[in-house]
């Protein structure tokens, strides 16, 4: 009898309006084919209160099944304990608002399906399947997935403002092909972020743009600058739109590309500071302030070593034999009664440089010489006969290694050499009475010259756009540089190579082979076998060059790796440094090593009589005077090349 009381009492508690007939009423079952969504259960007449301690939630879900008659399905992992209590009277519908928010804070939420509402971990929500909406209106406190359109504000740049805002199982995604935001949340919370998008999504007043100043940190401002007005040029603006009546759907971004401007954009670049002055809306600027910040990138570098190779070989033989008749009249020097022979050029200067002209005959010479005689005033040998043989050898063999370091797609040139003047015209000038010529001159470079554009693929390979010459100053027999000015020689290549980091590779090169041979001869006579060697001179000239170039880049990365470089190089200057002492060493006089008996005149002493050692102002210890010489090495050579000794030869 008391289990009755108490039921009856319990009924009580959650009916109180029902204890006025004689039974509590069931609601009518719906029908198998109706469908009561969460969102449109109907107030009725009858209000009650919630009084739940410690209640486990399945059986509350039961509760709420009997009072709303709907469906639910309990998730296995929906477990534990909730308290209801409501000390005034509510509808069911405002009962089943309380049970949602019981179940958010819990941990669970409820997921319309179909005809059913699934009680699930609100961590499994997302990917349950969730209904989505678009333009109706939010009403109870379970799990959806909302699409709200937006008209003015750029889907990116709102998306980061509202994601803290987020619940922890929710989800944002902007999505900019229809401007749109996706929202997955609670539905009161989703009713928060909708107040906050009808208040950020307005439009900007025309004419309102913002100046900003963007700081490059490795880029050039001019060209970054350039770039971004060519683009701004190209993209397409956002056209205005303004917000939609009550009832109507939005409409969507037109189609096209995601990224476009909502207004105009002024883009300025100052050297000065390598900054750029940005004048635009604060959506257009997050806009461009996204590119810049793609471009304003640090480069590689790439040092280029290049290694020119020349080397050639000159031989020239010379074998002739030359004879002269020359009869002088002794009582009339002005007068020969006989002069005649054969001179291929050797026997001629000789007779015509006088007694002097023996010292300048080269190689092996056996003549025939009966002293002098004069003509005309002036003395000449009496030769003979003359049978010169002479070989010569020259050995060239040049390196030149120029070395140049630049960034990635930029342009670098090296040229070491001399400024030559060229002779471009010649006037005369009749004003001071005796004619001086005034030579109008052009100067150009002469010497090695190396240019390149390197360009970094994205498997650390180098693309080298080269261009190397190689010029020098020559001597043209016959022509006066004086007056037709100097005569060069060139030798360049223009090529694009494909090499791999820090691997050498051969250009070009040119190899040339010359053999001159000149025969000086009497005619008929110089054919004769055996005997014609008496009456000509033969001169054979070979000549042999080979020229080479050689490429090798270095990717550098990182400064360690520019450091390493430098090093490597510091010791090639190190080395020349000893080499050059070693040598001046055994060809001047030693310097003496610096006294140290006595501190000079307005110096002090390197340590005290306490022992102790004098600082610089850095802190450091002064050397001591007596380890001080004149020969002291250094680790980069300070003086200039021209200050080697002329005697010091390599």
């Amino acid at each position: 009898m008391k289990k009755i009381t108490a039921l009856f009492l319990l009924g009580l508690a959650f009916f109180p309006a029902a204890a006025q007939s004689d039974k509590v009423r069931s609601p009518a079952a719906p029908s198998p084919t109706e469908k009561i969504p969460i969102r449109t259960i109907k107030s009725g007449k009858d209000y009650i209160t919630l009084n739940f301690s410690n209640i486990e939630v399945s059986a509350l879900v039961k509760v709420m099944s009997e009072l709303t008659r709907k469906n639910f399905i309990l998730d296995e992992r929906v477990k534990g304990k909730v308290t209801l209590m409501t000390p005034t009277k509510i509808s069911p519908t405002e009962a089943y608002q309380v049970f949602l928010s019981a179940l958010e804070i819990k941990g669970f939420t409820a997921v319309e399906d179909g005809r059913v509402i699934r009680i699930i971990p609100t961590s499994f929500a997302r990917q349950s399947g969730l209904k989505v909406m678009t333009d109706a209106a939010l009403a109870g406190e379970g799990f959806v997935t909302r699409l709200i359109r937006l008209s003015y504000v750029d889907p990116q740049e709102i998306s980061r403002t509202l994601s803290p805002l987020m619940s922890k199982n929710g989800n944002l995604i902007a999505y900019s092909a229809t401007n749109s935001l996706i929202v997955t949340d609670s539905v009161h919370n989703i009713k928060k972020i909708e107040s906050l998008v009808r208040a950020l999504d307005v439009a900007t007043p025309e004419g309102k743009g913002k100046i900003n100043v963007y700081y490059l940190k490795n880029g050039n401002a001019e060209d970054i600058g350039k770039v971004l007005s060519s683009l701004v040029s190209k993209m397409p603006r956002r056209p205005a739109r303004r917000p939609a009546r009550a009832g109507q759907r939005r409409p969507a971004a037109p189609a096209g590309p995601a990224t476009i401007l909502e207004g105009a954009v002024t883009i300025t670049s100052d050297k000065a500071t390598n900054s750029l002055i940005i004048v635009a809306s604060p959506i257009d600027y997050e806009t461009m302030r996204d590119v810049i910040r793609k471009l304003d990138i640090r480069r590689r570098q790439v040092y280029v070593e290049a290694a020119i190779i020349e080397m050639g070989l000159a031989k020239q033989r010379e074998l002739g034999f030359e004879f002269q008749a020359v009869n002088p009249i002794k009582d009339n020097p002005n007068e020969l009664t006989t002069a005649g022979g054969t001179n291929f050029g050797n026997i001629g200067n000789v007779i015509a440089g006088g007694p002097a002209g023996l010292s300048d005959l080269t190689g092996l010479t056996i003549g025939a010489v009966k002293g002098t005689f004069e003509f005309n005033g002036v003395t000449f040998l009496n030769v003979g006969a003359l049978l010169r043989a002479l070989q010569t050898d020259g050995d060239v063999n040049v390196l030149s290694t120029p070395n140049i370091l630049t960034t990635d797609n930029e342009e670098a040139e090296i040229m070491v050499g001399e400024n030559i003047p060229f002779i471009t015209g010649q006037t005369q000038s009749t004003a001071t009475g005796a004619g001086s010529i005034l030579s109008t001159i052009d100067r150009q470079d002469v010497g090695i010259t190396l240019k390149l554009t390197p360009q970094i693929t994205s498997d650390d390979n180098v693309r080298l756009v080269i261009y190397q010459e190689i010029s020098s100053v020559t001597v043209t027999p016959g022509l006066d540089p004086n007056v037709v000015g100097p005569s060069t020689s060139k030798r360049s290549a223009s090529t694009t190579v494909v090499i791999k980091d820090r691997e050498t590779m051969v250009i070009g090169g040119l190899i040339r082979d010359n053999v001159i041979t000149s025969t000086s001869k009497v005619p008929l006579l110089g054919d004769i076998p055996l005997l014609g060697w008496f009456f000509r001179s033969k001169t054979t000239k070979v000549e042999k060059t080979n020229l080479m170039l050689f490429i090798t880049p270095y990717i550098i990365k990182t400064a360690e790796e520019a450091a390493e470089i430098t090093r490597r190089k510091g010791q090639v200057l190190d080395e020349f440094r000893r080499e050059y002492r070693i040598k001046k060493k055994k060809a001047g006089p030693e310097i003496p090593a610096e006294s140290s008996e006595k501190p000079g005149a307005g110096e002090e002493p390197a340590a005290d009589a306490a022992g102790k050692t004098e600082t610089d102002p850095a802190g450091k210890p002064k050397p001591d005077g007596k380890e001080q010489t004149g020969t002291k090495a250094q680790p980069f050579p300070t003086g200039k090349p021209s200050e080697v000794p002329a005697e010091d030869s390599r």
